[in-house]
């Protein structure tokens, strides 16, 4: 009898460490703080971003992975719906085989989607020691920290639609829907052209109507930039926001203009 409990136990003992997802964490765990830096060049540190109160939910992927290419688009639209980072929660993608910057970017911009897509951080940027640091062992895997460092899900499965991604938030979570992508004007527009869109701190403009007048508006309605040109189809400006979204405003002698813009810094 004592054998075969010795038998059932190893068995359950292999079994667990088939299905867990890290070797070093789990539910409730206090996370390690961690700094990356995503293939734009941005720095993010998890207590940073814990401290604010931000709930971090992290992907862990591969871009070689078959599977991570039905599962990133959907981690990105639900970055996208939650407001792209600049409400309360804090989308982030990390890569766990060791590839670089150019990999992570071709992997993105082939299977990461139609919507915004969250920072994604590779060998180049300190994926490497967060992958480490968790012990990951099977990917794609996507976690959740709350603002207390400790780990609340550890795999949120099955990912089918971003549905089931919100069905992880803790109790008490409700983030508002900021979705990026809808009702946001093209910025292919046919008079104006607004790039890139997140942005960090830089915008460009290029028109085919002269800009007389630009602005840009917080959601309380306060203009936050004002400036008057003289009839410029180029512009390149550093405003220098906060996180957040704003109304930019573009007039031109006969037209006014609108886009949503996005700043992530």
């Amino acid at each position: 009898m004592l054998l075969k409990f010795k038998y059932f136990l190893f068995f359950f003992l292999i079994s667990y460490a088939t299905f867990a997802q890290f070797s070093n964490y789990h539910v409730g765990d206090t996370i390690n703080d961690f700094t990356v830096t995503d293939t734009d060049g941005q720095s993010y540190t998890l207590y940073n971003l814990l401290n604010q109160g931000k709930y971090v939910y992290i992907e862990f992927f591969a871009t070689n992975c078959g599977t991570c290419q039905s599962k990133t688009p959907i981690f990105n639209a639900f970055y996208d719906k939650y407001g792209c980072n600049t409400g309360d929660m804090f989308c982030i993608s990390i890569e766990v085989a060791g590839h670089n910057n150019a990999d992570v970017v071709a992997f993105e911009q082939q299977y990461g989607g139609t919507t915004h897509h969250a920072p994604a951080v590779s060998v180049d940027g300190g994926a490497a020691t967060v992958v480490t640091d968790f012990g990951v062992n099977t990917f794609p895997v996507i976690c959740g920290i709350g603002p207390d460092k400790k780990l609340f899900v550890e795999n949120i499965t099955p990912v089918q639609n971003v549905y089931d991604l919100a069905q992880s938030f803790p109790r008490g979570f409700n983030p508002p829907v900021m979705n990026c992508t809808a009702n946001i004007e093209s910025t292919q527009h046919s008079l104006f052209k607004v790039f890139p869109n997140p942005i960090h701190r830089f915008v460009h403009i290029t028109t085919k109507n002269p800009i007389i007048y630009l602005s840009v508006f917080n959601l309380d309605g306060k203009a936050v930039y004002h400036q008057k040109f003289g009839y410029v189809k180029d512009i390149q400006l550093d405003l220098n926001l906060t996180n957040g979204i704003y109304l930019l405003e573009l007039k031109s002698k006969t037209i006014i203009r609108y886009h949503k813009i996005i700043v992530i810094n």
